[in-house]
């Protein structure tokens, strides 16, 4: 059965001719349809019909925005008109255009006269609407103004008799001939239920109001306004409006058109965008950037077929096919998908107020209809290729059939022969298988003849590999003589034999778990052969039915990688986890989760006096050493621990599953009871204490990273092996945190140095005489946040002999800020720069040189800061003197009272000038001790021409004390807070300097 079932799922020669056809055919098919499809002719179509659609939509815009731009909005000469009219109207009665605004009776003179013009206007542009509204509104909110209406401007009646007012007093009217319509209204009344209207007369009107006089400008502040409505029973307009700028710059009013929603509807011509009625025009304007357009009008009736009565649309790009957009409120109204080519109309500079107001003209048409012509191509084809695919099957079977019935009838024949016979089989009558049936004849008879000589072959080269081949018309296996020594099997025959098929797939299924051959194979198995271990590799190829199988020893092969596997993973000196391995077993313990976990902790070690035995006695007894320590971890050596080497000398204890603290610590401490009992041997019967320091760091208490846990722990091991040696600590985070710095910052030291990641905050320098401003100190502010204390980036960067770069970055960027804002004016001319100098740091006479060359002009106003974080250099100092005393500058001491900078720094340095430390400052008007420190410096520096700058003045009672000891300059936040921008010192501060100086001139003590 399984025979013939492998037989049923094998190829056939019909099978395969025909598969063949087929593929041919199919092949075929796919050209056809690829060079049709692929060749874009399909794409080509449907591209042509968006290309249409916006060439179409495009050629109508280019009509609409002639017409709004040139003819409709052409009011140019009406404006002069009415301009010359307002003019004559303010000589006769003597009144100015400010007048306009209040004088009633004015503006109805202006409008009287005016309305003829107004009149022409409308006749010379073509449009359904002129209007002039002045700005004189009465108490009941009643605008002045005239608006006329002719809903069929391309009509001309001499008689007036077609148009229509909507605004102005009859009298008006009835001078021109101009009927009133039924909504009339002799004035304009805005805020009524009317929101829509106002649009159009109050954003041009309050657009130039809200513009400096000089550049009030009719043509600037022009406007298109949405779509409103005068009454409820009026037909939607919209309005071109400009102001009126009077030569004075007064705004008194607008002048416009307007043109009906109809009458714009009949410009779109939808008929055009296809047959059937089936396309729409869509006239918007949008405030969103162009995402959603409200309706101004709409042409053609299936608009609303596919939106409903929706006035807004919105915009969705269709990546597809450029410059054609979806409009998805149709697949939500009428569920089509709607085509639109968005076509924006520029009515608008882009300089004017209203520039962010986009209009556009949107031609729009079904997909259905749009694609029409694309989509009966693809039937078309598809059709044709459908039929004759289905005809090339039928012939194709036919074919193979004829061809491979002979064929069919010899292998019926060889499966009816004996292979333990001579094999005799009919002729066909083909001359290619007759040929292929007299040869079968005669392999058949030298088969197994052949098959000897292989296994005898194979014996001969000592080659560990044993070979089978399965026919699968055949009752038996056959099997070489090696095979069954190399799978353990208990014969041992002297030449290859045939085992029953049966017993074959018996005894692979032991072997391989599987009771067939696969054809995909080279898997190794493990072999039972009793006290030795043995891998075997199977391979297996079929060829047609017969399948060729191969078993290969490759134990040396498999020992050999365990021996690799087991030295990537553990040290071979101690036998210990390595690194790698190490780190892998604590990240799949810490992935268990805090339950699994318990209390954990991370034991770093580090071996003492490994060193001093290695150069001592050698590193043969260093490695002793290594061992006999190694042995000791195995104290930890239980379900809760995982034991590394890390380094040479380092190892690593990662501790779990605890349930307290104290059991880590109790583990921790027999381990260290235990190794200082333990010794290691030396040359001529000597010993060593095996002696270590370690660091505990606790997981989750600590840290709940493992990379910072271990970070940890090899912090807290340095600090006691660089100190007491062969003891156990836990780490303590205050240490961490104020050493931390100089363990992680080098990376972002460097970045900062090498990016330049500084700015600087400026605080003003006052004088203590009138108030003015002496200079500016320029504060570092580094950019990156782990040196938002100075204290932290000079500590690090003397720790990595880089503060000479500090100082370099420093002057750098400061004299770099203080040049620009210097040039531009932002700083007054001679106000100084105060600029902090590290006391022992020198400067490349280079780096100076460029200095000089780029900032000569403001040099002479730089006072160099001497800080007192770092103990000062004499030669240094002196160099620096001689080289800013060269550009006029001047030199400080800074924070005279703190750290190094004291009395002794004063009368060794002889600074022009020194700066009293906020810790003095500070209270100063509360500490009798602090005011005599302050009036003795004072008292000193006046009597050798040194100035006294006091920092840190916070109150106003300290200022005055400090100003009644005689300082000369003083800083600090009651005075101005550093900014990045130049500070301003409030006017009230100056007053107070100044009326607390002229207490002091005049001998008072201030109180």
């Amino acid at each position: 059965m399984e025979r013939e079932s492998r037989r049923r799922r094998g190829s056939t020669l019909f099978r395969r001719m025909l598969v063949f056809l087929l593929v041919i055919l199919l092949l075929q098919t796919a050209i056809y349809l690829a060079v049709f499809f692929g060749g874009g002719v399909v794409r080509e179509t449907e591209n042509n019909a968006f290309e249409i659609l916006r060439e179409r939509t495009a050629s109508r815009k280019q009509d609409l925005e002639n017409n709004m731009l040139q003819r409709w909005s052409n009011v140019e000469e009406g404006k002069n008109d009415l301009m010359g009219i307002v003019g004559r109207v303010l000589a006769d009665s003597g009144a100015s255009a400010a007048d306009l605004g209040s004088d009633s009776a004015l503006c109805q003179d202006i409008l009287d006269r005016v309305t003829p013009n107004l009149v022409a206007m409308l006749r010379r542009t073509g449009v359904t609407g002129a209007f002039a509204i002045l700005n004189c509104p009465s108490g009941e909110g009643n605008y002045p103004g005239v608006y006329i209406r002719d809903y069929g401007p391309e009509n001309y009646v001499s008689s007036n008799a077609d148009l229509l007012m909507e605004r102005g007093l009859p009298q008006v009217a009835r001078d021109l001939s101009i009927p009133m319509d039924s909504y009339w209204s002799a004035f304009f009344r805005f805020g009524e239920g009317l929101e829509s209207s106002t649009d159009f007369y109050f954003r041009p009107l309050e657009a130039a109001a809200a513009a400096a006089p000089e550049d009030r400008q009719e043509n600037y502040f022009y406007h298109w306004s949405s779509s409103f409505t005068l009454s409820p029973a009026d037909r939607p307009v919209i309005a071109y409006t400009i102001p009126l700028v009077w030569k004075d710059g007064t705004v008194f009013g607008v002048l416009g058109i307007d043109l009906t929603a109809d009458y714009l509807a009949d410009q779109l011509n939808y008929s055009e965008l296809g047959g059937d009625r089936s396309g729409a025009y869509f006239l918007g304007r949008s405030t969103d950037g162009g995402q959603t357009y409200t309706a101004v009008c709409t042409s053609g009736p299936m608009f609303k077929a596919y939106f409903g009565k929706t006035d807004r649309l919105e915009i969705q790009s269709d990546a597809e096919y450029s410059g054609i957009v979806t409009l998805p409120g149709a697949l939500e109204y009428s569920g089509k998908t709607i085509y639109g080519s968005v076509q924006p109309l520029k009515l608008y500079n882009s300089n004017t107020p209203f520039a962010g107001d986009r209009w556009a003209l949107i031609g729009i048409q079904s997909e259905t209809h749009l694609l029409q012509f694309s989509r009966q191509v693809n039937t078309m084809l598809l059709v044709t290729s459908a039929i004759s695919l289905a005809l090339g099957l039928v012939f194709t079977f036919l074919a193979a059939r004829s061809f491979t019935r002979p064929i069919s009838s010899l292998v019926g024949d060889l499966r009816q022969s004996d292979p333990n016979r001579l094999i005799r089989l009919r002729r066909v009558n083909i001359t290619e298988v007759d040929a292929l049936s007299e040869s079968i004849e005669n392999l058949s008879n030298s088969a197994v003849e052949a098959a000897s000589h292989t296994s005898k072959i194979i014996s001969m080269s000592h080659i560990p590999i044993g070979v089978f081949e399965y026919r699968a018309n055949a009752d038996t296996v056959f099997c070489g003589k090696n095979l069954f020594e190399l799978l353990c099997w208990p014969e041992r025959p002297e030449d290859d034999v045939f085992l029953p098929e049966r017993e074959f797939f018996r005894r692979l299924y032991a072997i391989t778990g599987e009771s067939n051959l696969k054809t995909a194979g080279e898997q190794v198995y493990h072999v039972d052969c009793g006290e030795r271990e043995r891998w075997v590799q199977f391979f297996c190829r079929w060829e047609e039915e017969v399948a060729l199988g191969v078993f290969l020893d490759v134990t040396a092969d498999m020992e050999a990688r365990q021996r690799i596997e087991y030295e990537r993973d553990y040290d071979v000196l101690t036998g210990l986890y390595n690194r790698r391995a190490f780190d892998r077993e604590v990240e799949t313990r810490l992935a268990a989760g805090e339950k699994a976990l318990g209390v954990a902790a991370m034991l770093m070690v580090d071996l003492d006096n490994l060193k001093y035995i290695n150069d001592s006695f050698g590193h043969d007894y260093g490695d002793c050493y290594i061992q006999t320590f190694a042995r000791c971890l195995r104290y930890f050596d239980c379900p809760h621990a995982v034991l590394g080497r890390r380094s040479g000398d380092e190892f690593n204890v990662f501790l779990y599953g605890y349930e307290s603290e104290d059991a880590v610590r109790g583990a921790a401490v027999g381990f260290w009871g235990q190794l200082g009992e333990t010794t290691s041997a030396l040359p001529r019967g000597g010993e060593i204490r095996v002696r270590a320091s370690g660091g505990l760091a606790w997981y989750g208490r600590d840290t709940d990273s493992y990379a910072e846990l271990l970070r940890m722990a090899d912090f807290t091991m340095y600090n006691v092996k660089h100190t007491v040696k062969g003891v156990l600590r836990e780490f303590n985070r205050k240490e961490y945190d104020r050493e931390a710095i100089l363990i992680q910052g080098q990376d972002d030291l460097n970045r900062m140095l090498e990016n330049r990641m500084v700015r600087y905050a400026i605080q003003p320098i006052v004088s203590a005489e009138d108030g003015s401003v002496y200079g500016y100190e320029f504060l570092m502010r580094p950019m990156v946040k782990r040196f938002s204390n100075l204290e932290d980036l000079f500590r690090l960067a003397k720790a990595e002999s880089k503060l000479q770069q500090i100082e370099e970055l420093t002057w750098g960027e400061a004299m770099s800020r203080f040049a620009f804002l210097a040039r531009t004016g932002q700083i007054a001319a001679h106000t100084r720069a105060f600029i902090n100098s590290v006391s022992n740091q020198n400067v490349a006479n280079r780096f100076l040189s460029e200095l000089e060359e780029l900032y000569g002009d403001v040099l002479d106003r730089v006072v160099i800061e001497i800080t007192e974080s770092e103990e000062a250099d004499r030669r240094i100092i002196n160099a620096k003197r001689e080289r800013v005393g060269s550009w006029g500058g001047l030199m400080a001491l800074d924070d005279y009272g703190t750290g190094y900078n004291t009395d002794a720094a004063l009368v060794d340095f002889a600074p022009d000038m020194v700066k009293v430390d906020a810790s003095l400052t500070h209270r100063i008007d509360q500490d009798a001790d602090r005011l005599a420190l302050v009036s003795n410096l004072v008292s000193y520096a006046k009597g050798r021409d040194i100035l006294v700058l006091a920092e840190g003045v916070e109150t106003y009672e300290e200022m005055k004390t400090l100003i009644a000891c005689g300082v000369d300059y003083l800083q600090g936040y009651y005075l101005s807070r550093p900014d990045f921008t130049v500070p301003q010192v409030p006017e009230t501060v100056v007053e107070e300097i100044r009326a607390l100086q002229r207490e002091c001139t005049q001998g008072l003590q201030p109180v």
